[in-house]
């Protein structure tokens, strides 16, 4: 009986064991105390990842729950984190952070294929070993450089709404100490040229490591006048850091910010269709065989696109969350079977106009558990903060054609008047500059009203953008294109209206 006894107390003491399984996270910071990027005496590690919320913590990827100490004053600091043993087998991703704007800046590789740190919960406990913050193991003396930016506003300048209103709008210069470096001067907002008030300028002073790179991107305030709550729509813009006292001077630039714009006046619908034949799964970086893709969905800010709600899960699709494409030849979908994924949505009239961000996302047989199982066909970019865009208006469908992971993409400025004078003939004007680095005007003019439609295509004949497509009253127009995402080379646009047909060259040099 005794023995029956000793028995049970010790198969529930030892279940009771392994309910935890205790984690130690260490990292060195010693390096980034010697280099001055870290004080001991007043500066925090935290630990954060989508593990937190799974452990009981309120928020993934944010917050100081998980605050790292160093009980030996030997610059290394630990912390130990109970997991459920019910997350055994489930991979977590985490970083270590300064405070709450350091975070790691770790490479997109083999190793770090999210830019992340990875760990697989496995009993009865783990110690982790010790990494370097970053993994800079080697003290590097940060040198100071000052970096001049200009931008160029000139396609958004005016008054009231739908313009930058210098009168209640500005414009601030942010980023530089999200990764790599870290500011040390300058004045973030942006000032007016007196000469050519829609040109902003500022300057900054940052100190990072020679040869590492830092990023940053404009944003527009008030937030409620902006499309994106002001910000670029674009991805982050990089800049390398030069030797001891460089001024680097970027080139001027017309910035993603958009204005906000009226609501549909009409339904407008836009045919999105996106090239599955070489997709990759950012978080395995390995190819996916497109007879293997189950299902391919659509999430985006735009309210019609879900307004990024939801698991990114195929069962996302019964609460408006996702969209659905096909490759059935219907719906939009021209061949059945091509590894090309399409579906005609419907943006009615009284939605969102203006720019939407947008991603897709792929589902196959064990998709549900990578990642752990978080947000799994969240699966297109390697930076999970890329998106594709497009400018949701008034008009004739708009049709999309997008490669799975390729965020490249044009912008053009909205088409506007230039006077309001009758033009007595069709013409398409040279753009200039010319040549251009990255943005340019086109004019043209429009001596009736009718259907418009002004394009882009490389010195192969191949189309790489849709500069307009809609019908237009008679008058004088220009837009601003920006080709910062096209390679140097001769470019061709070509304006079609009715009869009239007209072609030029333009040569970008970057």
């Amino acid at each position: 009986m005794k023995k029956l006894l000793l028995l049970f107390v010790l198969f529930v003491f030892g279940a009771a064991a392994y309910s935890q399984v205790p984690i130690t996270f260490s990292v060195n910071m010693t390096v980034q105390a010697q280099e001055g990027n870290f004080n001991p005496a007043t500066d925090h590690i935290y630990i954060r990842g989508n593990f937190q919320k799974a452990v009981g913590d309120t928020i993934d990827w944010g917050g100081t729950t998980f605050t790292a100490s160093d009980a030996n004053n030997d610059t290394i600091y630990t912390l130990t984190i109970n997991f459920p043993d019910s997350l055994v087998g489930k991979t977590f991703e985490y970083k270590f952070v300064i405070n709450d704007g350091g975070w790691e800046n770790l490479p997109t590789n083999a190793t770090y294929p999210t830019g992340n740190r990875r760990l697989t919960v496995a009993l009865p406990s783990m110690t982790l070993p010790v990494v370097y913050y970053s993994d800079e193991s080697v003290v590097i003396i940060p040198v100071t450089n000052t970096i001049n930016f200009t931008a160029d506003l000139s396609s958004i300048y005016g008054t009231g709404t739908g313009h930058f209103d210098p009168d209640r709008d500005s414009v601030l210069l942010m980023g530089l100490d999200w990764v790599g470096a870290k500011v040390t001067g300058g004045v973030r907002k942006m000032t007016a040229d007196p000469f050519q008030p829609w040109i902003y300028t500022t300057s900054m002073v940052i100190k990072g490591n020679a040869g590492d790179s830092t990023k940053w991107k404009l944003k527009a305030y008030p937030d409620g006048d902006f499309f994106n709550g002001g910000w670029e729509v674009s991805n982050d813009k990089w800049t390398k850091i030069q030797p001891e006292g460089s001024v680097i001077n970027i080139p001027s630039f017309v910035p993603d910010i958009y204005p906000v714009e009226p609501a549909l006046a009409t339904d407008a619908n836009v045919l999105f269709q996106v090239n599955m034949n070489n997709a990759v799964n950012r978080y395995t970086q390995q190819k996916i065989d497109v007879k293997t893709i189950l299902f391919v969905g659509l999430k985006g800010q735009n309210p019609t696109l879900g307004g990024w709600a939801g698991d990114w899960l195929p069962s996302d699709t019964s609460a408006g969350n996702l969209i659905p494409l096909n490759d059935k030849g219907i719906n939009g979908d021209k061949v059945a079977g091509d590894g090309i994924f399409s579906a005609i949505v419907t943006f009615p009239a009284g939605n969102i106009g203006g720019p939407s961000l947008y991603k897709y996302g792929m589902f196959y047989t064990g998709e549900d558990t990578v990642n752990g199982g978080y947000h799994p066909m969240d699966n297109e970019f390697t930076d999970g903060s890329v998106n594709h865009y497009l400018n949701v208006s008034d008009g004739p469908m708009l049709t999309i054609n997008d490669t799975f992971g390729d965020a490249t993409y044009v912008r053009v400025t909205d088409v506007k008047k230039s006077n309001n004078e009758i033009p007595s003939k069709f013409t398409l004007e040279q753009n200039y500059p010319n040549p251009f680095n990255p943005s340019t005007i086109i004019k043209y003019s429009i001596s009736k009203s009718s259907m418009v439609v002004l394009k882009v295509y490389n010195i192969l004949g191949q189309e790489v953008a849709t500069l307009v497509n809609k019908e237009q009253n008679s008058g004088n127009y220009e837009l601003s294109f920006n080709a910062s995402k096209l390679s140097s080379g001769v470019y061709i646009y070509n304006l079609t209206s009715g009869s009239f047909s007209s072609s030029k060259k333009m040569l970008l040099l970057k």
